[in-house]
């Protein structure tokens, strides 16, 4: 990846060079070109921002690490990623430069709007960069906006004198509003279902009443549930469905189908979602043969520590955000972010029985039949049976559904009847 770092940059130099040669030229077309730079670089950055797209292309090096920035807990606000919110902003300036340019005499307040919108970006710029310096790396693509706000706000400058021959009926307002919100409402959509995940045929088939089907989201699980009561809950404690997931914090796929629970539950307030640490580490869990991820049982201790303060999924939604930084000061900075004594964690993360806790969860894991994470395991549908969910979240959703409409589900097979 490293020998890309030329090619993204001179990309990156060509956008910018060609957006401010065309503004020199003719400020809305140079306006129109820089936004449609920002507009695909945002709706890059927004399909990257799940952990399921892999690594990006402008992750080369630990300092210039995309994905370090773009998944970091300073890349949402309010829970969108930023760079989705950047897509309503420059498909806004895209749509009026354009619009302008063909009927000047129509838009002419547009250029005191992008000129407000420009403020506001190099603003965002500024706390970006900010971010980035906390985190000690760097994002090109997101550097790549910042030039890309700087034009926007240099052309709404140059643009704001336009403003002073403004009709009554002038467009500006309302097409600028338009084009964003369409843009933005359209880009989170796609968003949430990529991030809750298209449902598998074989639950397609499901859905529509082949009840055969359901027996191919389901196994009888490989031995007994060995629950202790200390598992944080995700979702109303007194829920009927009980899944208990069993997780990594350094695994991709776990990352991937956290944000698809909590989808889950907040679909489902009939199903509550239990969780256990089962790290790919024989330093903490005896079922592995080997240390597949160097940085889990720190990570799952430090879950552990965050429950005893009641920030479980505080610190769990960081530590999956920031895969690559589960080492001492990563986790000592998230530790911060999620509000949590820090003297506390120390004591905590040196008590015997922290690592203790660990190593039950991973060895009820391995009891149960858990081979890999993450591993759901479904309760409430099967009298007192507990079933491994062969078909994940989605899975999970289906016979849940299906259970509580009265539909009379198939026996689960037994337990390994599907492949890996």
């Amino acid at each position: 990846m490293e020998g890309s770092l030329p090619l993204i940059l001179g990309g990156i130099a060509l956008g910018w060079g060609l957006s401010a040669g065309l503004m020199w030229k003719e400020r809305r077309l140079g306006l129109a070109a820089a936004a449609l730079m920002g507009l695909l670089v945002s709706l890059y950055l927004g399909y990257q921002h799940l952990a399921a797209s892999g690594p990006s292309i402008c992750s080369v090096n630990q300092v210039f690490d995309c994905d370090k920035v773009n998944r970091s807990a300073y890349s949402e606000l309010a829970g969108i990623p930023i760079a989705l919110l950047g897509t309503g902003f420059y498909a806004a300036v895209l749509t009026a430069s354009v619009l302008g340019f063909l009927q000047p005499a129509r838009y002419r307040k547009a250029g005191n709007l992008v000129f407000l919108g420009g403020l506001a970006a190099v603003g965002a710029s500024l706390f970006l960069a900010w971010a980035s310096i906390q985190l000690g790396a760097w994002c090109l693509f997101c550097i790549s906006l910042y030039g890309v706000n700087a034009l926007i706000l240099a052309g709404g400058l140059m643009s704001r004198g336009d403003a002073a021959g403004a009709a009554q009926d002038d467009r500006s307002v309302s097409t600028m509003l338009a084009g964003g919100v369409v843009v933005f409402v359209a880009a989170m959509a796609w968003y949430n279902t990529q991030s809750g995940g298209p449902a598998a045929q074989v639950a397609d088939a499901a859905r529509h009443g082949d009840a055969d089907a359901y027996t191919a989201l389901m196994e009888v699980a490989g031995g007994p549930m060995i629950l202790d009561g200390t598992e944080p809950v995700l979702g109303d404690p007194a829920a009927p469905y009980t899944v208990v997931e069993y997780a990594d914090f350094q695994c991709p796929g776990c990352a991937a189908v956290t944000p698809m629970m909590v989808d889950l539950v907040g679909r489902n307030p009939n199903i509550k979602v239990l969780f256990k640490n089962f790290p790919l580490n024989n330093q903490c869990n005896p079922a592995m043969g080997r240390e597949f991820h160097k940085d889990s049982c720190r990570a799952a201790s430090a879950s552990e520590c965050a429950r005893q303060q009641g920030k479980f999924w505080d610190l769990a939604h960081l530590m999956f955000k920031n895969q690559q930084d589960l080492d001492a000061d990563g986790l000592a900075f998230m530790e911060q972010q999620a509000g949590l004594d820090a003297a506390a964690m120390q004591t905590c993360m040196a008590d015997p029985s922290t690592l203790t806790a660990v190593q039950a969860d991973a060895v009820a894991g391995d009891k149960i039949g858990v081979h890999g994470t993450p591993s759901l395991f479904l309760h409430g549908i099967q009298g007192d049976d507990w079933l491994y969910m062969t078909g994940g979240p989605d899975g999970v959703e289906m016979l849940v559904h299906a259970h509580a409409a009265g539909t009379k589900l198939p026996a689960a097979p037994a337990a390994g009847s599907h492949p890996e």
